[in-house]
């Protein structure tokens, strides 16, 4: 982006007037109908918010976010994933209680706001490039999908593609505002999930390919021998020493000018104070509250962790708070992609594929058709070519190229498309902006062959993305034929099981029993999930004797429910226990013959069986039994 950003500003400026409606002409239009589209994007994420059962990611993070909330006890772990969403819902959940809608809100917002980031590029876009940029964020169906599912997948790309639209804006501006509005907004990007540290990679190398495209001259070069032009003149490599000459007169500047050493020196200082900012928002949102990872375990061992809250009232134990902080980081945050070197060719190529063709083509075929005709757009024009828009073109390609190849399962394309297509939206803007402009001219030139073609193009694009949005988001999101479902998504209406845990909570004493006879709820095992953290003893997982990987989402529906549970595993002793103290409800497994059905029936009405989620591995559907009312 260096070099060139003064002629990038002067061309933004001027097409202020460009061929919008009169009503979006001029910056405090474009700023309007930015607005506009920001509102449509928060009304069709909150519509319905809540309909969609927990899938099993959802409800182990809610889980972990609402024990936080009653038990004081939180540690950050990668397994679940940045801080951000946790506390985020934590709060949420204190102030408007526990639901599936609450806990994905926190993510509709920021998906539903992200639009409004479009307007921190305005002064190196077009007008309708902008607004452009502004309705691909809104409305591609993966960002909708995943705005309206409580994963951080939207929340990081969010924050990381806000926080370098604040320092692009900083660049442009040089107003001190915008370097605090990058720290904050990076501060959350790397709470939200630990691969922000890929958007600052592919930012970096991005920026590098175009400084080394501009100083060899390739698009120059290139052009000039495919079209043959004589404006297409190849200017070697004097770039590098343009740029190094005006690097030289400004450090001289800062020298001999005062004025202009009193501005540097500001900067420096508010630098500073920025990455201070940076450094209390990651200790506040990393830093462990009660007992830390001891006390979310069945039984505290070892010593407990220094709370955020206890450190605040007492400075002698802030460092003991740092390094617990600092030493959970760097154990945690890097074991994100430990995969990645593990991984074979044939299972990267495959994962690749369907990363390409199953998710972007079947899913944003229009945004990813766009990206390309705005990256030619933009390489063949020869005195507006724009460095931003290759420095996101060169981000989207290298996350298409990277993502597979950090991928914990296979199916995490479906969501980590995400990551993809953001960057993608800065040069598909730019593509429809082009086709728009084609459009306007030939309606002003009452061309009829070429306002055909245009209009027949915006359609396709129009329907082609409000018939995805509509198939993958709302009629179909949950059903393992949507591409956009990863297994673990429950397809049964669990409301009927929901409404007898709510009504048995209650009761006074036992609310439930969870019966199996053999102990095969802990399937895969609790201390599979320990994750190598040095502890002995079980996550404090209720009822204690299910396992994460085989009764979630029901953990969460019952900790939402607030349902005092245990469990039994002999038959006569669950028998005695279900009599003597009158158990409201009983949860058993489908497939479990062990389970005295017959004796059930006598005394409980079946509410119903339902399937935790469509899985791979094992078949966790559970027979919800409602004791019969005697009056």
């Amino acid at each position: 982006m260096a070099g060139s950003a003064s002629d990038q500003r002067t061309e933004a400026s001027a097409s202020s007037g460009g061929p919008l409606p009169v009503w979006l002409r001029g910056s405090s239009g474009v700023t309007v109908g930015v607005v506009c589209v920001a509102v449509a994007a928060l009304l069709v994420r909150l519509v319905a918010l809540g309909a969609r059962p927990a899938h099993f990611d959802e409800a182990r993070v809610a889980y972990w976010a609402l024990y936080a909330l009653e038990d004081g006890h939180y540690a950050y772990r990668h397994i679940v994933h940045g801080p951000f969403i946790q506390h985020a819902d934590r709060w949420l959940f204190g102030l408007v209680g526990a639901s599936d809608f609450a806990m994905r809100l926190p993510v509709a917002l920021v998906g539903g706001l992200l639009p409004l980031s479009a307007l921190l590029f305005r002064d190196r876009l077009r007008n309708e490039e902008t607004v452009a940029l502004a309705l691909f964020l809104a409305f591609n169906p993966v960002l909708l999908y995943y705005s309206r599912f409580m994963r951080s997948d939207v929340l990081v790309a969010a924050f990381m593609f806000t926080a370098l639209g604040m320092l692009v804006r900083l660049f442009d501006r040089r107003k001190v505002r915008y370097l605090y509005g990058a720290a904050f907004f990076l501060a959350l990007g790397v709470a939200s999930k630990e691969n922000s540290v890929l958007y600052l990679v592919t930012w970096l190398g991005a920026i590098a390919v175009v400084a080394v495209q501009q100083w060899l001259g390739l698009r120059s070069l290139v052009n000039g021998l495919l079209l043959r032009r004589p404006e297409f003149e190849w200017t070697g490599v004097s770039w590098p020493l343009g740029w190094l000459s005006t690097l030289r007169n400004q450090v001289r500047r800062v020298r001999n000018d005062p004025a202009t050493n009193e501005r540097t020196r500001r900067f420096v200082g508010h630098g500073v104070a920025a990455v201070l900012l940076f450094g209390l928002l990651w200790l506040f949102l990393f830093a462990p509250r009660g007992d830390g990872l001891s006390g979310m375990a069945t039984v505290q061992r070892g010593t407990p962790s220094v709370g955020l809250w206890e450190a605040a009232g007492d400075p002698g134990k802030w460092p003991a708070l740092f390094d617990a902080t600092y030493s959970q980081f760097v154990k945690e945050y890097p074991a994100w992609g430990d995969k990645a070197s593990e991984l074979a060719v044939s299972k990267y190529r495959a994962r690749l594929e369907s990363a390409v063709f199953d998710g972007l083509l079947e899913t944003s075929a229009a945004l990813v058709l766009l990206a390309v005709a705005g990256f030619i757009h933009e390489w063949y024009t020869a005195g507006e070519s724009r460095a931003l828009v290759f420095v996101f073109c060169y981000a989207g390609a290298a996350s298409i190229v990277g993502y597979p190849a950090g991928l914990s399962i296979g199916g995490g394309w479906k969501w980590n498309n995400t990551h993809i297509l953001v960057p993608l939206a800065v040069p598909a803007a730019v593509g429809l902006g082009v086709f728009y402009r084609w459009g306007r001219e030939a309606l002003e030139e009452r061309d009829p062959i070429d306002v055909g073609l245009t209009s027949l193009i915006l359609l396709l694009v129009v329907t082609s993305v409000a018939w995805s949005g509509v198939t993958h988001v709302y009629t179909n999101p949950q059903h393992e034929s949507n591409e956009l479902v990863q297994f673990a998504q429950p397809h049964d209406d669990l409301d009927p099981m929901l409404e007898t845990l709510d009504e048995a909570s209650g009761s006074e004493g036992l609310d439930a029993i969870v019966y199996s006879e053999s102990g095969d709820w802990e399937e895969i095992g609790h201390a599979s999930l320990l994750n190598n953290q040095g502890i002995d003893n079980y996550w404090n997982v209720r009822p204690t004797c299910t396992d994460l990987g085989v009764f979630l989402p029901a953990h969460w529906h019952f900790q939402q429910a607030g349902v005092n549970a245990t469990c039994d595993y002999q038959p006569e002793v669950f028998k005695q226990r279900v009599q003597k103290e009158n158990v409201p409800v009983v949860v058993t497994k489908v497939h479990d013959d062990t389970v005295p059905r017959e004796w059930l029936r006598e005394r409980f009405t079946l509410v119903g069986n339902f399937s935790m989620r469509y899985t791979e591995r094992a078949d966790p559907t559970l027979e919800v039994w409602s004791r019969v009312d005697e009056n």
